[in-house]
């Protein structure tokens, strides 16, 4: 039997925050924005993204390097690549005065722009797609009153389309 929790001490102000948090990060991810990234996360960021690639393992990193990393050309810095996260319910796993818990449904769909395409361009033309369904763990610490995010771990549901055609890849 499956028993769901119900955090007794999460006020509805932290609530919004944790909402406004993780969605700074997703549209940070997608605006390829640096500024809107630092802002939700915590000084010291673990990335945990095995379950999406077995090659990407948990690793730790300062906030700026975890900025780099994820907006360099390894990943989302390619400037033929587009993405876009949406995040839907949240469901708490665990809220203690230190550390909240999150896992949002996720849908990320990632795209790779024709080549010749204005890439500034909303209605650029794109070629290779994949979406992936997941759930992203958030983990969240208080950095100076303030809830940030400490950990991102996802893991895949399923995918349709290639990851790797989307970053210029070819398939194995």
């Amino acid at each position: 039997m499956f028993d769901i929790y119900t955090p007794t001490d999460l006020t509805f102000q932290d609530y919004l925050v944790i909402c406004q948090t993780s969605r700074t990060l997703v549209d940070g991810f997608d605006l390829k924005d640096r500024c809107r990234l630092l802002a939700a996360l915590a000084p010291e960021v673990v990335a945990d993204y095995a379950a999406v690639n077995p090659a990407w393992t948990a690793r730790t990193f300062t906030a700026a390097a975890f900025v780099d990393e994820w907006l360099g050309p390894a990943h989302l810095g390619i400037e033929s690549t587009v993405t876009h996260h949406q995040l839907g319910a949240p469901y708490f796993k665990s809220v203690t005065p230190e550390a909240i818990v999150v896992e949002w449904q996720q849908l990320a769909g990632h795209a790779k722009r024709m080549a010749g395409e204005d890439f500034a361009s909303p209605l650029c033309k794109v070629g290779a797609i994949s979406e992936g369904k997941s759930w992203m763990e958030h983990t969240f610490i208080k950095v100076d009153g303030r809830w940030k995010i400490s950990v991102v771990r996802p893991t895949i549901h399923y995918r349709v389309g290639s990851l790797k055609k989307t970053r210029g890849e070819e398939e194995e």
